[in-house]
């Protein structure tokens, strides 16, 4: 009897089918769960992608669209992710974009590579650094930045760069308590003097930058960029943000009543995917169903608790004119425009 020894299988991006080499989410910009931009304050923008602005400089960041059947970078990824800064012209002036990976330990003492395709408006620097955060929560150690800064010269086309960097081992340190240790990276598109140690005295500047395709894999060569099908990467996103549009019902069952002069149902939501820790909860309103019909509450109390990282429980209380009997048989709660936030 022969015997197929399978070692390994790559497909024609090279990616790894038995295993996953990129640590980034969302490399390829597949996913904007907070909408498409203009984006123009700190904060996330498309999924897991956090920038950071200081020092009066101001921002718009957008995502856009590779024309059809393009070839400048390949693969044929479908978006990319556009960061247009227009500096204060401080010392204290700063723009970066940055991703956390969750965990310190991640590549702890090892070399990382980390490509990605990029292009400006015209020919410019930007830096690229690495940062270790212990967390908070308790006696963390202090955050170690400057890791391995890098200045990488853009131009006006696509190109792929790459850079080598060796993360610090992390033999001594202490974590904090919170479970939110991370190894992050920045790109920091401009920076005044305050920076200059993080950045390799970029300086202060203007401009449109635009990235594709960023990947992040263990050792000192780049390799081609891996694909992954845009269900894998959602999920992996809603590990840390969830968005729910529109309209929500969930079947409700009578609690006991022994506060208000109403009646009390009960719900619990589960997430799509189990996430990272408890989330923040914002919901946009709140409301309910019976009978088939949407009830006006003559008084009300609605609350969200028991939040987990898998669910939440949904307790609202509702009083009404006309009789028991035809107020208690069809019920559910509403909800209309959920995220939960469980980001790094």
């Amino acid at each position: 009897m022969s015997v197929l020894q399978v070692n390994n299988i790559t497909d024609t991006g090279g990616s790894t089918l038995l295993g996953r080499k990129n640590a980034i989410i969302n490399g390829n910009f597949d996913v904007w769960q907070r909408g498409s931009g203009a984006f123009v304050s700190s904060g996330y923008t498309s999924d897991r992608w956090y920038i950071l602005r200081g020092g009066s400089t101001t921002l718009s960041t957008t995502r856009q669209t590779f024309a059809l059947g393009q070839t400048d970078v390949p693969y044929n990824p479908k978006y990319y992710l556009e960061a247009s800064p227009t500096t204060g012209g401080l010392a204290s002036s700063f723009l970066y974009i940055s991703q956390a990976i969750e965990g310190v330990s991640s590549f702890a003492g090892e070399t990382v590579t980390l490509s990605f395709y990029a292009k400006a408006d015209a020919s410019k620097n930007i830096a690229v650094e690495f940062v270790q955060s212990f967390g908070s929560g308790g006696s963390p150690s202090t955050v170690v930045t400057g890791i391995s800064v890098t200045t990488v010269a853009l131009t006006a086309a696509w190109v792929k760069y790459t850079v080598t960097a060796d993360i610090p081992s992390i033999t001594g340190k202490t974590l904090g308590t919170d479970g939110n240790d991370s190894l992050a990276f920045a790109i920091w598109l401009e920076a005044g003097s305050d920076y200059n140690a993080r950045t390799n005295s970029l300086g202060n500047q203007s401009g449109t930058f635009e990235f594709a395709q960023v990947q992040l894999e263990a050792g000192s060569v780049a390799t081609p960029f891996e694909r992954r099908s845009y269900g894998e990467e959602l999920a992996l996103c809603q590990r840390y943000y969830q968005k729910y549009t529109g309209d929500m019902y969930y079947n409700a069952h009578r609690g006991l009543d022994n506060t208000y002069d109403g009646h009390v149902y009960i719900a619990t939501f589960v997430y799509q995917t189990p996430m990272r820790a408890t989330p923040s909860i914002n919901v946009t309103r709140y409301g309910w169903l019976a009978n088939q019909s949407v009830w006006t509450a003559s008084s009300s109390a609605f609350a969200i608790g028991d939040a987990t990282s898998n669910s939440f429980g949904m307790r609202g209380v509702w009083s009404w004119t006309g009789s028991e009997s035809t107020a208690n048989t069809t019920t559910a709660i509403r909800l209309e425009n959920l995220a939960l936030d469980a980001e790094l």
